[in-house]
Formats: structure tokens, sequence, C-alpha cells
């Protein structure tokens, strides 16, 4: 499956899933498809909780509505913006968050953070790959193409 057709697929999910964090401008998941599974498990765990929270409290909420605003990768990390929410919802995101941190951005494995132009998290296998196609770049910029 490309990346392409899986972000999609990942992306329709989710809004089908949490119309209510996805209904607003979001910015789409600006993230590796191994971080998906992090999003998904912290998206699932704050609507449980808002919705446990406000089961008996329909006109007056006690927990607001999380609406999403951006999630991305940033400096090799997991970001996730949002409006609403209260201090369970606020200690789910860091921990979704710490999650990323030791989690491959390509495909969920344990990672770490690396450097070598953009600051990714990436697990040995996805660092190599990317480590290659950097000195194939590299290569080509100087005439050596091999």
């Amino acid at each position: 499956m490309t990346e392409e057709i899986q972000y999609e697929k990942f992306a329709k999910r989710m809004e089908e899933r949490f119309p209510k964090m996805f209904e607003g401008k979001y910015g789409g998941f600006a993230v590796g498809p191994g971080w998906y599974p992090i999003i998904e498990a912290l998206c699932a765990n704050i609507q449980s909780h808002i919705d446990w929270q406000n089961k008996n409290h329909e006109k007056h909420p006690v927990v607001t509505q999380v609406t999403v605003e951006q999630i991305k990768e940033k400096f090799g990390g997991l970001r996730f913006y949002y409006q609403g929410g209260d201090d369970n919802i606020h200690g789910m995101v860091r921990m979704a968050e710490a999650w990323a941190d030791a989690s491959c951005e390509e495909c969920g494995a344990p990672g770490e953070r690396r450097n070598g132009g953009w600051i990714k998290t990436l697990c040995d296998k996805h660092e190599e790959e990317r480590q290659e196609r950097l000195r194939q770049r590299e290569m080509k910029i100087s005439g050596f193409e091999e």
C-alpha cells in the first residue's frame, strides 16, 4: 500500500470514528505511519473520557469536547494541538507524546531521535535507510552518481 493511500485511509477512519474531534479544519496528520496507532489510541481515550464524564450532564458538560487543531511531527516529537478537554486529557496527550518519542515514525518499532538533516525518531532499520538516501543524494549533487 502506498503511503498516500495509507494516509487517506487513516484520515478517513479517524474522521469517521471521531467526528466531534475532527469536525473543523485540523490540518491533517503530518506524521509518519508508525505514529498512527498512537494517535488513534489517544483519540479513543480522549473521546471515551469526555463521553463518560458528560454522560449525565448533557445540558452543562463537565468536560469540554476536544477539537483537534493540528497533529504533526516537530523536532522528532509528536505535537498534538487541540482545544477543550481537562487535566486528564492534558495528561493523556503528554503520555502519547512521550510514547511517540520512543517509537519509530515509520513503523512504530522502538526508536530514538536521530540527527542528520531533519531530526527524526527512527528505529535502526529506518535510520539506516535514511542515511543511505542522504548518501545517494550527496553523490548525485557531487556528480558521482552510482
